[in-house]
């Protein structure tokens, strides 16, 4: 349904009227124009790699504390004394769980296989609940009139 409006001006120097007149419309208005998506942004896409990335950090750690134990590596070399210094912290929880395989020099510590495995459950926990939380999408479209 259209309706027409008018209004009447005067202007109050030279004390003229103006008329000006509008055509409204209550339907509604097609887009003269195409858009197109520029880009789609999930919010919690950013928190779930944050916990991906911290999480398989530490399971990095872990791996290579695994390895250095298992190829017998030096134990007064800086780095090792660094990786084992900081999966030490991490594996409190998990100390003496299972049993050390190997000899003196060559060991599989299980714990560290089982603080792994557990560490990767809890991020991909973590990750999940982020998604479920923040879960929607934004789109950002620009729109061109000709």
């Amino acid at each position: 349904m259209e309706r027409r409006d008018t209004d009447i001006e005067r202007d109050p120097v030279t004390g003229r009227e103006h008329e000006h007149r509008r055509v409204v419309s209550n339907e509604p208005v097609m887009p003269a124009s195409s858009s197109e998506v520029v880009s789609t942004i999930n919010p919690g896409r950013r928190a779930m790699e944050l916990i991906y990335l911290v999480f398989g950090v530490v399971d990095g750690l872990l791996l290579i504390r695994l390895v250095l134990k298992l190829l017998g590596a030096n134990t007064t070399a800086s780095f090792t004394q660094w990786v084992y210094g900081v999966t030490n912290v991490l594996l409190a929880p998990f100390h003496n769980l299972l049993p050390t395989i190997g000899n003196e020099q060559s060991q599989l510590e299980m714990s560290v296989v089982v603080a792994i495995l557990v560490y990767a459950l809890i991020g991909w926990a973590l990750a999940r609940l982020m998604e479920i939380i923040f879960s929607r999408d934004i789109t950002v479209a620009r729109r061109g009139f000709f």
